[in-house]
């Protein structure tokens, strides 16, 4: 059965972390289409408020990088419905810099949501699912934590942590049923995106020039030959949300057609060349 038919989430409970626009946003969507019930979370209160209302959801302000926060987040999701089947932790941070240049307090601002934030997302809705017999959690990671980029060390750096920690978090969580798996996205156009030749759409969509260099260099180096969407994305999180992934845990998977089989295209300067 296509994924566009049937309702793969009816009366699930699910939270999505980082839902004030692009990715999980749309994440968000797809998943109150196919029936669930959605709190969407993220520090941008009036833009989850506007989503909300048009999924029908439940709108909590939460910074993804604050322990007690996400606890509450869970406590409050688990005393409203009784329980959590799904999370998501699309929260993201990005402050480009080679090495050479990074601050401590560049690196503890990403970290702080990348690395610390998911580990204490994992902590509290993987404690939670396991509390009510089991659920599907999926860490939002990125190919460039799969492929080595060039001055975002800080971003992939941490998304690269959180993969292998998926991996220990459903070697633990296995026995209460409680599934644990990432998405990776490569170059994914979104609202949020710094580039140019992107009008926005919405909150989570952009028309996309695909001869500008960014879009070009994707395309040039993914064997699918085109930019991934946002709706891919979601695609994606929904199969590992629901029984068709029934059988998955500890799986890193790139959404990035094929981009992981090719290189990532530099995003800073070339490194220097010694004689």
């Amino acid at each position: 059965m296509p994924l566009s038919e049937g309702r793969l989430l009816e009366n699930r409970v699910a939270v999505v972390l980082g839902a004030s626009s692009g990715i999980g946003w749309a994440i968000a969507e797809r998943f109150a289409e196919h029936g669930a019930k959605v709190v969407v979370a993220a520090r941008r209160l009036e833009n989850l408020e506007k989503l909300a209302a048009k999924i029908d959801g439940v709108a909590v302000q939460c910074d993804g990088s604050d322990f007690d926060q996400l606890a509450s987040l869970a406590a409050t999701t688990v005393e409203r419905f009784g329980g959590v089947d799904v999370a998501v932790n699309s929260a993201g941070l990005n402050r480009p810099s080679p090495i050479k240049d990074i601050t401590p307090e560049l690196l503890h601002d990403v970290a702080g949501v990348q690395f610390f934030g998911a580990y204490y997302f994992m902590r509290h809705f993987c404690n939670a699912m396991a509390e009510s017999g089991g659920g599907s959690l999926i860490n939002v990671t990125s190919a460039t934590a799969i492929a080595v980029p060039v001055a975002i060390a800080p971003y992939s750096g941490c998304k690269a942590g959180i993969n292998f920690v998926t991996k220990i978090a459903a070697r633990e969580y296995g026995p209460d049923q409680v599934r644990v798996n990432a998405l990776a996205p490569s170059f994914v156009p979104t609202a949020m995106n710094g580039f140019g030749g992107m009008t926005p759409i919405d909150e989570a969509r952009v028309e996309l020039d695909e001869e500008v260099p960014i879009a070009q260099a994707f395309i040039d180096e993914t064997p699918l030959a085109r930019v991934i969407t946002v709706e891919e994305c979601a695609d994606v999180a929904l199969f590992l949300a629901s029984n068709l992934s029934s059988s998955m845990t500890g799986q890193i998977i790139p959404v990035d057609g094929g981009n992981h089989l090719c290189r990532l295209p530099s995003f800073g300067p070339a490194p220097r060349r010694r004689n």
